[in-house]
């Protein structure tokens, strides 16, 4: 499963759901959580360390973010990666 997550609330009920061989792509305001100084960043980097986690890059860019700023183990995908997240993933949720 694909797990489209654009909001940085409630992702305690997103991490108690996410199962094995799911991703996590980060999009929006959501892409704030990633910063290594967020408060959901030490979750997020432990949830990094076991599923894949990706980050929209158009949307880093435009909060001002880079691959410095943000927490390890999320690869940072453009639209063209966007598109082949979900055509990987057969069930995609999407997180608001």
């Amino acid at each position: 499963m694909l797990h489209i997550i654009s909001t940085g609330a409630g992702h305690e009920v997103l991490f108690a759901r996410i199962a094995e061989g799911d991703a996590l792509l980060f999009i929006g305001s959501a892409v704030l959580c990633l910063h290594k100084n967020s408060q959901a960043a030490k979750t997020i980097e432990t949830c990094g360390q076991q599923f894949q986690c990706f980050a929209l890059q158009a949307d880093l860019l435009a909060r001002g973010l880079s691959a410095d700023k943000i927490i390890a183990d999320i690869n940072i995908v453009d639209y063209p990666g966007f598109v082949t997240l979900t055509l990987a993933h057969t069930v995609i949720k999407s997180w608001k």
